[in-house]
């Protein structure tokens, strides 16, 4: 039997060979087995690059994004979210090569109707665009027009300006500096609007308009192959040029020529033009509640000599993420995460790429092939794999957490695009091979997180993770702070993660001498000996009565198979003593385990839960029939024709104690999951 993803792509394939200028394809998923909330095929075959804007919009109920496929062939798909059917419209056919730097902007008109633009790389002239017939629907659209440039173009970034009445599009031109088109009648037609900026340079130019009267821009000095990268920063508005404190630069050129270049705008990171290092280029930018500009840009630190290509091996392996915003004065930009290697040799600075939430500072998503927080290597099968992050941190001026939306995948994730209104953050991202910008089989997914809820439910109540960092504990190290931070901002609760260091015969945790004042013991640890000291301050935690929480390897915390020193113990006792089962062994570790309710959903420990499809990506915890009977069992899950509890209650003499061995890294970016946790630290402190 052919399983349906194979089903859909040779139907893909089939409808791309057919002789019409429009093929559309419809995709529906079998009603009841689609995880809402988790990762969601939405297309066999897309990329796209990162200097068009918008390649996403989200429109009510429906997601409409743009990408190229390995054919290169322009489409725009379509996203219910609603029921996750899609529908894709391939709009070229033949006419461009392979090559996702073709990829069309969108943007939705004043009429409804859906405008997208797109150009070749480089190989010609043509500035192309369309829309559709009817306004909300892709489905059918006009016949491709085009504006003849007097260069060859490439990439377009498509606004609105409501007070002006005008429609633009940002591209790059002659002589490889940025251009513009405007429109009066909302992309029916186009004319030359002038040249942006006049330089002996390739600048490289992200977009973001507030949709009334501004359009703001981030600009490299050039191509970080051939440019030490600073990076700079103004706006546009009513046909005048400004720095970001609102200092007139001079007037918008209407003509061929201009008098503006990048290094007259505000200054936002100094790449240093003299050295090779630390080499900047734009990633991404978008405007807060304030309509104050925030960007994101990665750093290559080990760039190779400038404009060599022929020893491209010699560097691109230590970039770095960086997050910037406007404080009313200056800008406050900062490193915020290991990015990990390049995607290929000879494009040393492409990363997988940082997206920003388009309406909250403090939330991010990006790709990387290594460890945000140390830049280890993320290996899987011995090799190294880009997967999506998910960012945020509790205010402005905060450190970044993270978690993982895919993790040990068995292919990367690159290039995630992030939208959002009141009630969800929707992320989309590629996933396959990316061989260059012209040789690339990517697949298309989606994800939708719930905006949480917001109380002040553990006002007066501390919490304290004890947490381990080894290969086989699942990202604790990444997963649980993320979660503690989660309960301080949308809970009010006070937070401690304790990491332990040392050898996990000789273990310690840190300060856990402040473990007297604290309501719940968390505990995500994996088979570790303490001092009898620090084993003491654990016992007489549960002695006072006080509650606990195991998270996935909890059951095997204490259960050392090595030698102990001197001085250290273990608590082989810990996990039926206290968390009332036994450890019988795992599920096969490559299969995902299905999530059934056995409580009704949507009362007590499974508030906010609707009885929906559940997937955790994590494998099955077996403890066969050793749980306690008084146990009362929330969840079970199945995988591999095995079937277990995997979330229960119990109490331990006047403790209360709630063990799931969810937790799986991906977990944590499962609202789900989420909502589970926050419900069984309120029932503990209950």
């Amino acid at each position: 039997m052919i399983a349906y993803s194979q089903c859909l792509y040779l139907a893909l394939a089939f409808l791309l060979t057919l002789p019409f200028s429009l093929t559309s394809l419809a995709q529906s998923l079998p009603e009841g087995t689609v995880d809402p909330y988790g990762p969601i095929l939405l297309s066999e075959n897309g990329s796209w690059c990162w200097f068009q804007d918008e390649r996403a919009l989200l429109i009510e109920d429906k997601v409409l994004f743009t990408s190229v496929t390995s054919e290169g062939y322009n489409t725009v798909s379509e996203w219910d979210l609603s029921n996750h059917q899609t529908i894709s419209k391939v709009l070229t056919e033949g006419s461009l090569p392979a090559d996702d730097h073709n990829v069309g902007a969108l943007m939705l008109r004043p009429d409804g109707k859906i405008l997208t633009a797109y150009s070749g790389h480089s190989i010609d002239s043509l500035v192309r665009f369309r829309s559709t017939r009817e306004p909300y629907d892709i489905r059918t659209w006009e016949e491709e027009s085009t504006v003849q440039h007097q260069g060859r173009v490439c990439y377009a970034n498509l606004y609105h300006l409501e007070e002006e009445g005008k429609t633009y599009n940002f591209f790059r031109g002659n002589e490889n500096n940025p251009h513009y088109l405007v429109s009066e009648d909302s992309g029916e037609s186009w004319e030359s609007g002038g040249r942006l900026f006049q330089f002996a340079g390739r600048s490289y130019l992200k977009y973001v308009s507030d949709g009334k009267s501004r359009i703001h821009f981030v600009t490299t000095d050039g191509h970080p192959r051939h440019f030490n990268n600073n990076i700079y920063h103004g706006y546009l508005e009513n046909g005048r040029a400004y720095r970001s404190d609102g200092t007139l630069v001079g007037p918008l050129s209407t003509g061929e020529t201009s008098n503006l270049k990048p290094s007259d705008f505000t200054l936002v990171y100094d790449g240093d033009l003299q050295t090779r290092t630390d080499v900047a280029w734009t990633s991404d930018i978008q405007l807060d509640e304030e309509g104050m500009p925030y960007f994101a840009f990665s750093v290559t630190k080990d760039p190779i000599s400038r404009g060599e290509t022929i020893n491209t091996s010699l560097g691109g392996f230590d970039h770095r993420y960086h997050d910037a915003r406007w404080d009313g004065s200056h800008w406050v930009s900062k490193e915020m995460a290991y990015a990990g290697s390049r995607l290929y040799p000879g494009e040393n600075e492409y990363t997988g790429l940082i997206s920003l939430h388009p309406s909250n500072k403090n939330i991010l998503y990006f790709s990387a092939d290594v460890h945000p927080e140390t830049g280890e290597p993320l290996l899987v099968n011995g090799e190294r794999r880009y997967e999506i992050f998910r960012a945020e941190r509790q205010t402005q001026d905060s450190p970044w957490h993270f978690s993982p939306v895919t993790f040990g995948s068995a292919e990367d994730n690159i290039r995630p695009i992030v939208l959002a209104d009141a009630n969800r953050e929707v992320i989309l991202w590629l996933s396959g091979r990316y061989s260059t910008y012209r040789d690339y089989q990517l697949k298309v997914f989606g994800k939708i997180l719930p905006k949480p809820a917001e109380n002040n439910i553990g006002q007066d109540k501390k919490i304290t993770f004890l947490i381990s960092k080894d290969p086989d504990n699942y990202e604790a190290d990444l997963t649980v702070p993320y979660l503690a931070m989660k309960l301080a901002k949308e809970n009010g609760y006070q937070t401690q993660v304790i990491l332990g260091e040392g050898e996990r015969t000789a273990f310690h945790l840190p300060h856990l001498e402040t473990l007297g004042d604290s309501d719940l013991l968390v505990f995500f640890l994996r088979r570790v000996a303490l001092s009898s000291d620090q084993m003491v301050l654990i016992k007489n935690h549960l002695q006072e009565g006080k509650p606990v929480i195991g998270i996935r390897t909890a059951n095997h915390a204490f259960s050392v198979r090595e030698n102990i020193p001197s001085g250290f113990v273990d608590w082989w006792d810990f996990v039926p003593e206290v968390l009332g089962h036994e450890n019988k062994g795992y599920g096969p570790a490559t299969k995902k385990t299905t999530i059934q309710f056995n409580k009704k959903p949507g009362k007590g420990l499974l508030s906010g839960i609707d009885r929906q499809a559940w997937k955790s990506d994590g494998n099955l915890y077996l403890i066969g029939d050793s749980l306690d009977p008084k146990a009362k069992v929330l969840l079970s899950g199945n995988s591999s024709e095995k079937a277990n509890p995997i979330a229960f209650r119990r109490k331990t003499g006047k403790s209360k104690v709630f063990y799931t061995s969810l937790g799986y890294p991906t977990d944590f970016t499962h609202p789900y999951f989420l909502q589970l946790m926050k419900n069984a630290i309120q029932w503990t402190l209950k």
